[in-house]
């Protein structure tokens, strides 16, 4: 079984576990034209309607990224408004280092892998909505569709299983590359690792989902 990386948009995870302290991240001067970082001034600078301009701009883009790491879409919930949460708290001392998209991923990253490590012993994720079952068989084009409804669950399953399987760290690097479309430079950032050290987490994610996948199947 080959995969596509159009096909595969989901999985692993990042480094270190974190506390709640928000930390920046240089990258390069800061941009003028990032609205993030504009809005987060401006916030900065006592306009409340500035962060609530924030979190509509990049509530789905966060919650999108913690529901494919999680798989469950109340823990990406409350992921997300927790990273909301440590944007708010970090307000005071923000300073525009590095993108806001970069920032604010790398709070939802360590997050999102406190939130894995505390489920270490949960093999298998809880059922999901049709939301999730859907954004699920989006994954692996070369997985037969599924003439009924319950073949489509049944497909959703072995997707969710495989994914699961892979580490945090693989799963987190090929979420933010095939799906998020960030560039290596800017997930090496996030995950706090060398750019050949992503290269590498893609490459082996990839090989681990169509490797279970097969084994799955057959």
């Amino acid at each position: 079984m080959v995969l596509s990386p159009v096909a595969i948009k989901e999985m692993d995870e990042p480094p270190k576990n974190t506390t709640d302290t928000v930390v920046v991240i240089p990258e390069s001067s800061p941009n003028i034209e990032d609205i993030g970082v504009s809005f987060m001034l401006q916030f900065q600078s006592g306009d409340r309607e500035a962060f609530t301009s924030l979190f509509d701009a990049y509530y789905p883009a966060i919650f999108r990224f913690c529901y494919r790491i999680l798989l469950n879409s109340h823990d990406a919930e409350e992921i997300t408004q927790d990273t909301f949460m440590q944007v708010c708290k970090a307000s005071s001392t923000y300073k525009p280092l590095a993108k806001f998209s970069t920032w604010v991923y790398t709070i939802a990253k360590n997050l999102c892998i406190n939130k894995l490590k505390s489920q270490k012993h949960n093999h298998f994720m809880q059922s999901h909505t049709e939301d999730g079952i859907s954004t699920l068989e989006t994954l692996v084009s070369q997985v037969p569709t599924p003439d009924t409804e319950i073949e489509r669950k049944e497909t959703a399953e072995v997707v969710k299983q495989a994914i699961q399987s892979l580490s945090p760290l693989l799963r987190t690097a090929l979420i933010l590359s095939r799906y998020e479309n960030l560039s290596i430079k800017e997930i090496a950032i996030i995950m706090e690792c060398s750019e050949v050290a992503v290269k590498v987490r893609v490459h082996r994610a990839m090989l681990g989902l169509e490797k279970r996948l097969q084994y799955m199947k057959n």
